[in-house]
C-alpha cells in the first residue's frame, strides 16, 4: 500500500491515494503493497500478458476473479481479450471498495481524512520512536517533501505514502490501476458495482495494526530494494504465475520476517475469509460476477480462491 504525500484539503492527492491503495499487503508492509500494485509492460506485449484471471463455477453460477494491480502505466493497456470478455459477460462488478464513489462523496471524504490524519495538536512524531522519525525526515529531505505536509499522517498512512511516492517517481500511476479502469467503465455504463469492504473499514483496519514503529522501519529500509524487486514481480504477474506470486507476496516475507505474522493475518487471511463469504453470498443473487481484488488475496492455501473451493466452487485459471 502506498501513496503520495498530499495536502490536507478534501480534494488533496492524499485522499485519492488512500482510496486507490487501500487494497493489499506485503513482503513487509510496503512490499506487500508494492507487490500487488506494481506493473509496467511493453506496449507490444500488453494484450498478450496473462495477468491473474481465475474462473470459479458452482452449478450455474460463475465468478471471475482478477488479481488487481493498483498502479500501472499506459503501456499496460489494452488488457488481454479474455479479461475484457469475462467483464462483459458478468452481471456486476465486485471490488474491495468503490474508490470512485468515495471520491465524489464529501461526507465520506471527511471521514477518510479523520481516519487518515491525527487531529490538530497531535502528529506522527508522538507515536513513533525518535530514531524512526529521523529516518523519515531524511527520506522527506531526499524527496523534497515539506515535513508539515506529512507529519499529521497516521503510521499506516505514512507507510502507504512512502511507497506511493517511490512508485510514482518510477512512472507508475494509481489513475491507471486495473480496478479503477473497470470502475470507470462500470459507472459509465451503469453496471452494478458491489463492495466487499468499505474504504472506512480498510482504514480502520490499517490503523488498528500493532507495532507501527516496526512496520515503518521496515518500509524505510526496503524502499531501497524496489529496483531489484520489480522485474520479478512484473514477470510473475505477466505469466499469471500463482506460485511465484505467492512466494513474492507472502511466503518469502513470512520466512524473512516471522514477526510479521500478525500483519499478514490482518491484511490477508482474516480479510480473505470475509471476502470469500461475501462473494459466495453475492453469487446467490447474480448469475455471474467479475471480482477484482489485490493479487495477494488469490494465491496460497489461505486465499480467497482456496476458500471458495472449499465452499464447492470449481476453480480454473483462464
Amino acid at each position: 500500500m502506498k501513496m503520495r504525500t498530499g495536502r490536507t484539503g478534501l480534494t488533496s492527492p492524499l485522499i485519492k491515494d488512500v482510496l486507490n491503495t487501500m487494497k493489499i499487503g506485503f513482503k513487509s508492509f510496503w512490499f506487500l503493497a508494492f507487490t500487488l500494485l506494481m506493473v509496467a509492460v511493453q506496449p507490444a506485449l500488453a494484450a498478450e500478458d496473462q495477468g491473474l484471471l481465475l474462473e470459479a463455477r458452482k452449478g450455474e453460477k460463475t465468478v471471475y476473479l482478477l488479481g488487481s494491480v493498483h498502479l500501472a502505466d499506459e503501456s499496460f493497456y489494452p488488457l488481454r481479450k479474455d479479461i475484457k470478455a469475462a467483464y462483459d459477460r458478468s452481471d456486476a462488478l465486485v471490488v474491495e471498495a468503490d474508490i470512485l464513489k468515495a471520491e465524489s462523496d464529501i461526507t465520506l471524504q471527511q471521514q477518510i481524512m479523520t481516519e487518515s490524519l491525527y487531529p490538530p495538536g497531535d502528529n506522527l512524531k508522538n507515536h513513533i520512536s525518535p530514531d524512526i522519525y529521523q529516518q523519515l525526515q531524511e527520506w522527506l529531505s531526499q524527496r523534497n517533501i515539506p515535513e508539515p505536509m506529512f507529519n499529521r499522517q497516521r503510521p499506516a498512512i505514512a507507510m502507504i505514502t512512502l511507497s506511493m511516492v517511490e512508485m510514482q517517481a518510477r512512472g507508475l500511476n494509481p489513475q491507471l490501476g486495473i480496478d479503477r479502469h473497470f470502475l470507470l467503465q462500470a459507472h459509465k455504463s451503469n453496471k452494478p458495482v458491489l463492495e466487499l469492504e468499505s474504504v472506512i473499514e480498510q482504514l480502520r483496519m490499517l490503523n488498528s495494526l500493532e507495532n507501527p514503529d516496526l512496520y515503518l522501519k521496515q518500509t524505510l529500509e526496503q524502499l531501497a530494494e524496489m529496483d531489484s524487486f520489480v522485474p520479478r514481480m512484473k514477470q510473475a504477474w505477466k505469466q499469471g504465475s500463482t506460485d511465484e506470486l505467492y512466494q513474492l507476496v507472502i511466503a518469502e516475507g513470512l520466512e524473512e520476517n516471522p514477526e510479521f505474522a500478525p500483519l499478514y493475518d490482518a491484511l490477508f487471511f482474516k480479510r480473505n475469509r470475509t471476502m470469500a463469504k461475501t462473494i459466495q453470498q453475492l453469487s446467490g443473487d447474480h448469475q455471474s460476477l467479475f471480482v477484482i481484488v489485490g493479487a495477494g488475496h488469490l494465491v496460497g492455501d489461505r486465499s480467497v480462491t482456496k476458500l471458495l473451493q472449499k465452499q464447492g466452487f470449481q476453480i480454473n485459471q483462464i
